[in-house]
């Protein structure tokens, strides 16, 4: 293993020991340092190729679910993947999601794959690796939004701000009736028990008897891996584009935020553009998505972007909570540089780490607590276009929509720069 020092600022000092990362992938290109205000843990890896927290170029998204699924394969060579991934504008963003397209995984009977994202960081990461498959496979992610006449599946993530897990699986869907392996997918597994949690639930509840945890990052021993196994009769392996393990934290007193704390503020109202005559709205993936489903959204997204002109590098795109892909492959299709989304994560900004700055406003949604975003700079972008689920909206008295979350985040970035913030329901 090779020992690395990170440092956010003078506040945090980060001894690790990582093993040779899964197609020499550097570690700097999947991965920084930002701080968290809490007693637990006090730092958070801001991964650079989510579109969660930080800005990222809209095609390494895919790219990234393309070396977990290269990964998940046991794939040697990974092609122009790790390049893409890293910010590198190898081919337009089109032709890069036509060669995905191309180059899909078909499964078998044999194989049949249950792909399953974890709410709300790797929503998107798990849809961009479920879409390397076609044949016999599935996808879903868990969800903190609750679906009415359905009675999901529920399990606890202890450490997480947000614990409880929605995952609206029924129980007599006929794909799960001999599906072989469920892939479970998160940016990263800490200690892996919120994932086992699933892995248990799914064995319990469909009998399934074969899991992966799939990750960018791995921090586990294997023990817990190894004794859910064990408990469940089950085959459970760990995947990952990189592994190590943290051997030291050394933590300084924190300076005040740099954190603009908007709730309760009362702006401007925001128009919003509707497309009536659009193709349709994208699936979200909270419920089973065929690979069919799946494609139909993809094309819907290169549909809906001709709706929108092609825009510069100085625009930037913002998905909002657990809506993450389509967003990130609208960005895309639209010629933008930067794309990340709203978050309902408490992160510490601080100039020196990952995470330098960021708002606090009312909830943009139905289903988290609080919405933040993150790392817009001053001055950076000309124009801003913030992608927004309707059924997911906050609904006031007389079931009107609640839009003050909104209100608050396009009005302030007009306040960093912003002449044109477009608020486009999917």
């Amino acid at each position: 293993m090779k020992a690395v020092t990170l440092t956010a600022g003078s506040a945090l000092r980060l001894e690790l020991a990582l093993d040779a990362p899964r197609f020499g992938m550097r570690p700097d290109r999947l991965f920084s340092l930002a701080l968290r205000n809490n007693p637990n843990r006090a730092f958070l890896f801001v991964s650079r190729v989510l579109g969660k927290h930080i800005p990222i170029c809209p095609a390494a998204l895919p790219a990234a679910g393309k070396l977990l699924s290269l990964a998940l394969e046991g794939a040697e060579d990974p092609g122009v993947w790790p390049k893409i991934a890293a910010g590198e504008d190898i081919m337009p963003f089109p032709a890069m999601m036509e060669a995905l397209e191309a180059d899909q995984i078909t499964l078998g009977p044999e194989e049949r794959t249950l792909f399953v994202g974890f709410a709300e960081t790797a929503t998107g990461l798990a849809q961009a690796t479920a879409a390397c498959y076609t044949g016999e496979s599935a996808y879903i992610s868990t969800t903190r939004l609750s679906l009415e006449g359905r009675e999901p599946l529920t399990f606890e993530e202890s450490h997480s701000h947000a614990k409880t897990h929605l995952l609206h699986l029924d129980v007599e869907e006929p794909f799960l009736k001999n599906c072989r392996r469920a892939v479970i997918i998160d940016d990263e597994f800490t200690t892996g028990r919120t994932a086992l949690k699933l892995a248990e639930a799914l064995c319990q509840r469909f009998g399934i008897r074969r899991f992966v945890l799939l990750s960018l990052l791995d921090w586990t021993d294997g023990s817990a891996c190894r004794t859910m196994a064990e408990k469940l009769g089950a085959d459970i392996q760990m995947v990952s584009l990189l592994h190590g393990s943290i051997a030291q934290v050394e933590a300084a007193p924190l300076e005040p935020p740099a954190l603009e704390d908007w709730r309760g503020r009362v702006c401007p109202k925001s128009p919003m553009r509707f497309t009536l005559d659009g193709p349709g709205s994208p699936p979200s993936g909270r419920t089973l998505l065929s690979p069919q489903t799946q494609a139909e959204g993809r094309r819907i997204c290169r549909e809906r972007t001709r709706l929108l002109e092609q825009l510069g590098p100085d625009t930037l795109f913002l998905g909002t909570g657990e809506c993450i892909y389509a967003p990130a492959l609208m960005a895309g299709y639209c010629g933008a540089a930067a794309f990340h989304s709203t978050t309902q994560s408490p992160v510490y900004p601080l100039p020196g780490s990952a995470v330098d700055s960021g708002l606090c406003f009312d909830s943009p949604d139905r289903y988290s607590p609080v919405g933040y975003v993150y790392n817009v700079p001053q001055g950076r972008y000309r124009r801003a276009v913030i992608l927004v689920e309707p059924h997911c909206l906050p609904v006031g008295e007389g079931g009107l929509w609640r839009l003050n979350g909104l209100d608050q985040l396009v009005q302030w970035l007009h306040s960093r720069g912003c002449e044109q913030v477009e608020v486009v329901p999917l």
